[in-house]
């Protein structure tokens, strides 16, 4: 047969009808052996064939061996049933939890297993040399484009999957912050849906949305769940607290301005996004030092003075009341002298006077003036506690 009456698409047009007839008998004996050796070869199916699993091998198996004979009989007989035979079988892979690779390594052996036994039929039956190898040829291209179909049907199946379970994650995140959330149960039924186990433990992360950018991490975690909000922006992060997370966190944030919430327990998630949320307001204002990551457990203090800014300005408007008809550069000196005889350790006019980087006679001076406006109040420790809370939170509000 010459090469010009070859398709190198569909090698099976250049073949005989007759030798359908011939490999039309031999698809029963081929199909065991095609069986038996994927099962001994490929691991994944090296598994009893009882139930769906033994049904659909063998329907695989069977079906690309009859179609072949058929594409021989009749190269231009309809194909799109067995098209989507094969597709289903790439999906049934998926569901069965078996790999692509696995799923390629079955075919191949397939092939092999097919083309040792059609070669003997082509001994037997007196191939000439060139129909054996368009023969040949065509069994491993019918092989390939089977192997191709089933390889959609297992990616496109791995595509609606994914889709599926990103959309159960994100349902299952609008209830973990939600603060009213239906139900623990229906939290838990959403959880195992998405195949997301739930945590002892989580924290969210607040982001700065990125102007005009979409809101990807595709370096987070795998675990952590993340909002479709571009608006603003949040992450659910598990076990915050394991080895490597919030280094696996910052690496993955790099580039952003974010703020890691405090540690709660995951049923109390919404508490810890709405302080990251706080403390990324804060970073903004410039009550906390910006940084790529800033984690709220390092500024307890700030978030717990600013939580109400008005009572925090109340505080300190009252405590700070005698400062009130000083001009500001003697309100500051007298401001930081008392901030820092309170959180100086000895109290005494050196160490004040070092904090201040100042002379320990002027503290002397500064103390006898706060010593007359204050009174005795600053031998009471409570009314210490307020002092140093108004004039941090004064600090904080940038209104000293």
């Amino acid at each position: 047969m010459s090469n010009s009456s070859r398709d190198d698409q569909f090698p099976w047009r250049a073949l005989p009808p007759s030798v359908a007839s011939w490999l039309r008998p031999e698809i029963p004996k081929v199909a065991e052996e095609m069986i038996t050796a994927i099962r001994r070869e490929v691991p994944a199916y090296n598994r009893p064939m009882s139930g769906s699993f033994g049904a659909g091998l063998r329907l695989g198996v069977e079906q690309a061996l009859r179609q072949f004979v058929e594409l021989i009989a009749d190269p231009d007989a309809p194909q799109a049933h067995n098209t989507k035979i094969f597709r289903r079988l790439g999906r049934g892979e998926l569901q069965e939890g078996r790999s692509v690779d696995a799923l390629h390594a079955a075919y191949r052996v397939g092939a092999r297993v097919a083309w040792r036994q059609y070669a003997n039929v082509a001994r037997r039956a007196g191939f000439s040399a060139d129909t054996t190898g368009i023969l040949a040829e065509a069994v491993f291209t019918h092989i390939n484009d089977m192997a191709a179909e089933s390889v959609k049907g297992y990616t496109d199946a791995q595509a609606a999957t994914a889709n599926t379970r990103q959309r159960m994650r994100e349902r299952l995140l609008a209830q973990l912050i939600s603060d009213t959330p239906a139900s623990w149960s229906a939290v838990e039924d959403l959880a195992r849906q998405a195949r997301w186990p739930l945590p002892a433990t989580a924290a969210c992360v607040a982001v700065e949305p990125a102007d005009g950018a979409p809101v990807e991490w595709p370096a987070l975690p795998p675990a952590v769940l993340q909002s479709s909000d571009e608006a603003e922006p949040y992450l659910l992060v598990p076990d915050p607290d394991a080895p490597g997370m919030e280094a696996s966190l910052r690496a993955a944030l790099r580039g952003t301005s974010a703020a890691l919430g405090p540690t709660v327990p995951i049923a109390m998630a919404h508490h810890s996004l709405r302080w990251a949320r706080r403390a990324l307001q804060l970073v903004q204002r410039g009550a906390i030092s910006p940084k790529p990551l800033v984690s709220c457990a390092d500024h307890l203090s700030v978030l717990l003075l600013l939580t109400d800014e008005q009572l925090a300005q109340q505080l300190s408007d009252r405590v700070l009341l005698v400062f009130r008809d000083m001009t500001p550069v003697q309100r500051d000196r007298l401001e930081s002298t008392l901030l820092a005889w309170l959180t100086s350790t000895g109290r005494s006019a050196p160490e004040v006077a070092t904090l201040l980087g100042t002379h320990p006679q002027t503290v002397r001076y500064r103390m006898h003036q706060l010593m007359e406006l204050f009174g005795d109040r600053l031998n009471d420790p409570d009314f210490r506690f307020e002092a140093e809370a108004a004039l941090r939170a004064r600090t904080l509000l940038g209104n000293g």
